[in-house]
């Protein structure tokens, strides 16, 4: 199944939550924002939501400072 995560085309072989795809890829979501096909998702629909085909997820870090 092919994905595109901010920008970047991914092969996955098996489909995944959108939780399951950060722990796949082991990222610190802690200060982030997840969209899917230009939709915000709240975290806690990360373990709901299943990626499909050709969906598209931008990540978003979130970075304090000035």
């Amino acid at each position: 199944m092919r994905i595109n995560i901010n920008e970047k085309e991914f092969e996955l072989n098996e489909s995944l939550t959108i939780q399951g795809l950060i722990d796949t890829l082991e990222l610190d979501i802690r200060s982030a924002a997840v969209a899917l096909n230009r939709a915000i998702i709240p975290k806690g629909r990360f373990s709901e939501v299943i990626l499909k085909e050709n969906d598209r997820i931008d990540l978003v870090t979130i970075v304090p400072g000035g």
